[in-house]
Parts: structure tokens; sequence; C-alpha cells
């Protein structure tokens, strides 16, 4: 089937809807690409400790509820999330709490620790109540149910919008018959790759766009947890969003394009294959920064560091925020520390040897001591 000859607009409006195709000859060389970026993760996820494991998902986890929040415009408090994944990894006693941030975390561990357990329309709707813990102040909406009206996505200014999309469905009964199909294939036993099946998932249950927000989140959760099915594990090995959220665009551009397409999938999958595959390579250098953390703190484990040091340090080994240093006056920003405080600290890690200045004056920089090396 063309869109040529078809006179329809979306995807689901095609007559065939909802029988995806795909071109496996062209699919099939990136998805053994990426099977085989992700297979050495795998491994090192079957010979770390217990608690190398729960540090390494803690980076992926971080990384992924910003990222996935990041995309839909919303900005979490770093702190608060890295808070709630520490309190539900047993790894400490977090240090901020917020609602929406612990909800989008304990969302992520339920749907990867669940992977043995069918996804019913009940268990879609707990995890949007997670995602919406309460009421937006603005605009209300359902929260823990699909949506009872028209869906559209839109641009611009009222009077001059553009319509990106209009999803299926303009009633709940519609859209309830719409993720009936949906779930009946995504709870069927597995034909053919796990990988392609994740592509597939995360399109179609976006496509049909069932809640009135949190659609692309939870389109995002569904493919990570097909990703661990594919992997046979529990544990996160890499966060797919933050591979999306550096391609914002491409990625809008490529679920548009197929929206408005025919059913033939094949590009969506070769583009999601291409971002799962980055995501792995990136997860490779995330393992060596958790690598380096433990280093770094069995190091100093005996060096006292007060909470302004510790903010930045934290931040040095949990990002590559400042992977080229950090400045005085970013010190200042980053700790609320006035000038002679930001001064007295920054002196204080370079005696301890946790830091090294390097340049003068203005261009003076501070590089953590511990390089990070390849293991």
């Amino acid at each position: 089937m063309n869109s040529n000859s078809d006179q329809t607009q979306w995807i689901w409006q095609h007559s065939d809807w909802p029988n995806f195709s795909y071109d496996e000859k062209a699919v099939m060389p990136v998805l053994e690409r990426c099977i085989q970026t992700v297979a050495p993760l795998k491994k090192l996820g079957t010979v770390l400790t217990e608690q190398q494991r729960l540090d390494w998902e803690a980076a992926i986890l971080l990384d992924e509820t910003l990222s996935s929040a990041k995309i839909e415009g919303e900005l979490f408090d770093r702190d608060s999330v890295r808070s709630s994944i520490v309190r539900k990894l047993g790894l400490g006693v977090g240090i901020k709490f917020d609602k929406h941030c612990d909800g989008a975390v304990e969302l992520l561990l339920r749907s990867i620790r669940s992977t043995d357990r069918t996804i019913t329309h009940d268990v879609l709707k707990s995890w949007h109540q997670l995602l919406f813990p309460e009421q937006p102040l603005i605009t209300p909406m359902t929260i823990g149910d699909y949506r009872d009206d028209e869906m559209q996505i839109l641009s611009g200014r009222y009077g001059k919008q553009t319509i990106h999309y209009v999803a299926p469905g303009d009633a709940r009964p519609g859209v309830t018959g719409q993720m009936d199909q949906f779930l009946n294939w995504l709870n069927a036993p597995i034909e053919g790759s796990a990988y392609i099946r994740a592509a597939i998932a995360k399109f179609w249950f976006v496509t049909i766009h069932s809640f009135d927000d949190g659609n692309g989140r939870l389109s995002r959760v569904i493919a990570e947890r097909c990703l661990a099915e594919a992997e046979k594990t529990n544990l996160r090995l890499f966060s797919l969003s933050t591979v999306l959220e550096q391609n914002r665009n491409e990625y809008y551009q490529q679920l548009e394009s197929h929206q408005r397409g025919n059913l033939d999938l094949t590009q969506w999958i070769i583009w999601f294959l291409k971002s799962v595959e980055q995501a792995a390579h990136n997860a490779d250098a995330e393992f060596e920064r958790v690598m380096h953390r433990t280093r770094f703190w069995q190091t100093h484990q005996q060096t006292t560091f007060n909470p302004r040091q510790l903010k930045l340090l934290k931040r040095m080994l949990e990002t590559t925020d400042f992977a080229d240093g950090i400045s005085r006056k970013k010190y200042k920003s980053l700790s609320k520390a006035a000038d002679a405080t930001a001064v007295r600290d920054l002196t204080d890690l370079v005696d301890k040897k946790v830091l090294e200045a390097q340049g003068e004056g203005r261009a003076r920089r501070y590089l953590l001591v511990l390089s990070i090396t390849k293991l």
C-alpha cells in the first residue's frame, strides 16, 4: 500500500491498520549491528558486583528520567531525581523529594522489574497516575484513564496553528478499542526480533495517543521494557531517552512523517535501532564513569568534604557538565557561595589533591585529579 493510491491522511485511517510491515532485507544489517553493540553490556552486567550493578543502574536511571522529561519540555531537578533513585535502590538517604520526580523514577523501576507480568489497561492507567500524582494547575486533565475526546497535536499561535497529528478515536470507547488491539499484540508470544518489537511498540502506542498527556513518556517506558525483555534482564543497560533527547528534532520528524505515511515502518525501525546502538555506546562511557566514581570514593573515603564541595564532586563524577574543569564563577553559581567562600573551598580541594588548578586569573579552571581510564 502507498499513500499515493490511498487518499487517507493519517496512518490509522488505512484499511489495513494496524498491520505494519517493514523491509527485512534493509533492517537486518542494522539489527545485527545493534545486537552486537548491546551484547558486551549484557555480559558486563553479569560479572559486576551487586554494588557496581546498583551504581551503574542509578546512573542510567538518572539519565533516562531527566532526558525523558526534557523531551517533553520539562526540567526535573537533578538532586530530587537522584534522591529518589538512591532511596529506591537502597543506596542511601535522599536529601530532596519531589513527587513528580519520584513518580517518574518509580514508573521506570516498576516497568522493568516486572517484565514477566502482562501489561493490561489497568497497569497502563496506574503508570499514568505515577506520571501525574496531582492535577496540573492550569489545564485539567484525566489522570489514570484514557482520554474521552479527540486528540490533536498542534503548534503555532491560536488561529494560525499547524496540525501535526490527529489521533484515532474521539471518545473513550474508541480509544479503548484501539488499545485492545495494541495490548493483545504486545502480550502475545514474541515472534521475530524483540528489538524490532520494541520499535513497533513505541510507535504504535504513541500513535494511538491514548491519554490526555504523557503519551511520549509512556511510549518510551514501554520501549525500554521491551528492550529489557529482548536483553533478558531487569537491569537497564543504557538510556534510550538520552539519545532521543539529543536528536529531538529528528525524533519528532520521524514520528510525524510515519504517522502521515503508509504502514511500512522500515525507516522508523532503522532509526530506532540506530538510536539503541548509540545508547549502548553511551552506556560504555557511563560504565567507565561509574568505575571512576568507585575508585575516587575509595581513594577519598577518609577525606572530609563540606556539603558545597560534595555537591560539586558528585556533579563532576556523575555528569560531563564539567569535563573541562570548573571555574570559580561556575562554582559560585553551583554552590550559591560568596566569592571568599568559593576560593576557600576550591583551594581546600586542591590542597587535598582532589582538584588541580590550571591556568591563571579568569582563565583558571579546576579539574579532578583522577582521570577516567578505560578498564
